[in-house]
């Protein structure tokens, strides 16, 4: 049985994703399974022990994504589960012509329509939306894991990492909060992680702390948050990686909805403003003050929330 899992992007919700394709490889432990990954995404799955090949997505290239469709159609594909649902994961799910073509009820932009079966989806948390998808497939819901092939560690090395980075500028709780927050911790556990690109604001806030953006790929990364005591982040793909490997988050939300797209898992803490117009789920602000859901959470907040993780026995690790 050759089985194609459509999740291309973004980065948390590929890892969204782990849960439920890793129930399908266990209800279909001799298929072949395939995911089509993002180019940016790809060396997050480069150890997944669940999948047994990698199609890579080209953005933004006319003449490749024409090439991958037809590779897909080539492949003769016995069940597609797209779980992106937007109009160029149908196409690719449609190009395919396999027997079953499966999606979610929540796909917008026409995806639908390139499905031969939908499965009805709850306004739950993007995790237990996936696992619909499991369970109409007849794999179950549980357990929730996230295999992505890095060596497990009984203990952490008391780490803590500080992600200030986010797509949304929205989403920014600001490098001045970070940074303040960082010099006030201690400084040999501390290290900065993010893109090349957010390299040089990560050295602005590090302030002689360990400066890691742009150092690891995906996977090296999600190792690296494996011995952290807590990640300290914005609402990001990578507050998504360190609640898969298990290490607690203390995340600040503004204008999307932690029930959603909130850390998943026990241990973690969000950090809220009260503010009537939050979550909005806009990249763009248009409230008065301008972005009080984030500039309401302070530095204070945040110390209080990371302090039981930075004070516990991993401290002397």
């Amino acid at each position: 049985m050759r089985i194609l899992i459509i999740k291309p992007s973004s980065l948390g919700d590929v890892v969204h994703a782990l849960p439920t394709v890793n129930l399908v490889r266990k209800k279909f432990p001799d298929a072949h399974i395939t995911w089509l990954i993002s180019e940016s995404l790809v060396s997050l799955l480069k150890n997944c022990p669940i999948i047994n090949e990698r199609i890579v997505f080209h953005r933004r290239h006319y003449l490749k994504f024409l090439a991958l469709l037809i590779r897909l159609r080539r492949a003769r594909f016995d069940l597609v589960i797209d779980l992106q649902g937007l109009l160029r994961s149908g196409l690719m799910t449609w190009a395919t012509r396999a027997p079953r073509r499966v999606g979610l009820s929540e796909a917008r932009e026409g995806a639908r329509s390139f499905y031969n079966e939908v499965v009805q989806v709850p306004h739950a948390h993007a995790v237990d939306r996936c696992l619909c998808a499991a369970e109409y497939l007849g794999c179950g819901t549980s357990p929730i894991e996230f295999p992505l092939g890095i060596s497990p560690r009984i203990e952490s090395e008391g780490l803590i990492a500080v992600s200030p980075s986010a797509r949304w500028p929205t989403k920014l709780w600001g490098d001045e909060k970070f940074a303040d927050l960082v010099r006030q911790l201690p400084s040999r556990r501390v290290v900065l992680t993010g893109s090349l690109a957010d390299r040089p604001r990560c050295e602005l806030i590090a302030r002689g702390c360990r400066n890691l953006a742009g150092g690891t790929d995906l996977l090296e990364l999600a190792d690296l948050y494996s011995r952290c005591a807590v990640v300290i982040t914005n609402d990001s793909g990578p507050m998504h990686v360190a609640a898969a490997v298990g290490t607690p988050v203390v995340a600040i939300f503004g204008p999307t909805d932690p029930a959603l797209t909130g850390p998943y898992g026990k241990r973690h803490v969000v950090l809220r403003a009260g503010i009537p117009c939050s979550p909005c789920q806009k990249a763009r602000c248009a409230h008065t003050p301008r972005m009080e859901c984030m500039s309401r959470v302070t530095v204070e907040h945040a110390l209080a929330a990371v302090k039981p993780f930075v004070d516990g026995p991993a401290q002397n690790r």
